[in-house]
């Protein structure tokens, strides 16, 4: 697992083999031309973050990248009913257990959309296991919002149980730079959309994986079943398998 302590950005040494020191007092001279801590993971720097192309020189490329969507259920519903502080800290607590098990594994945040957070795997970090270590992640959240039931309803003022929902599917994305009046660092491509439709799909307290992703970690979990789905914006039916938390 990563500790979040690197004195230097993991993201730059894997990819280009220079340290950006991002922690010491060795930082100092990097913090005075504006590079820090990323906000996606706190061992990576705004180099990774704001200056894709002059790292990779290129605006996008293509990646082997596992997406995971995690979403907390029944927000519409709660922000009618509760007032807009409860809604605040209930989304700071959720945002807030969610990225340590992401960053544990190597993963990134790369979007918080509202009520759901996109994380990637395997990029700029790269790891092989990279599909189980998104699911061990979303294990992780799942457990982390059971221990935390009533805080997270108390929060908010929620009459029932406060859930996530959790979609993860692997395969080959494009990420790096988009827009020009607005460069913003995101990724692209069905893998996210399908993981989107399949966080959807998913039920309140469970995480849902495609079958490319259940191929990888098939023998961790000889026994799940398929599960077909009709999702919005896909043509054929999409098999799924829920992950036990």
């Amino acid at each position: 697992m990563t500790e979040f302590n690197s004195l230097y950005c993991k993201g730059c040494w894997q990819q280009m083999r220079m340290p950006i020191f991002i922690r010491s007092p060795l930082s100092v001279p990097f913090r005075l031309i504006g590079v820090k801590p990323s906000r996606m993971h706190p061992n990576l720097c705004t180099v990774c973050e704001l200056m894709f192309t002059k790292v990779k020189k290129k605006k996008q490329i293509d990646i082997q990248a596992t997406v995971m969507f995690a979403d907390l259920r029944g927000y519409t519903r709660l922000s009618e009913r509760a007032d807009s502080a409860g809604i605040a800290r209930l989304l700071d607590k959720f945002y807030d257990e969610c990225a340590p098990a992401i960053w544990k594994r190597d993963g990134i945040i790369n979007k918080m959309i509202g009520d759901a957070v996109l994380s990637i795997f395997n990029f700029p970090l790269e790891r092989q296991d990279h599909v189980r270590q998104a699911v061990l992640a979303a294990i992780e959240i799942q457990r982390q919002c059971g221990d935390m039931q009533s805080e997270l309803s108390g929060l908010a003022g929620a009459e029932g149980p406060v859930k996530i929902g959790i979609g993860i599917h692997t395969g080959t994305a494009s990420i790096g730079e988009f827009g020009t009046a607005y460069k913003d660092f995101t990724i692209i491509g069905s893998v996210v959309n399908k993981a989107s439709r399949i966080q959807g799909a998913a039920e309140s307290g469970e995480i849902l994986i495609s079958d490319d992703a259940y191929r990888s970690i098939r023998e961790d979990y000889p026994d799940l079943e398929p599960r077909t789905y009709r999702l919005k914006g896909i043509d054929q039916p999409v098999a799924a398998y829920a992950v036990p938390s």
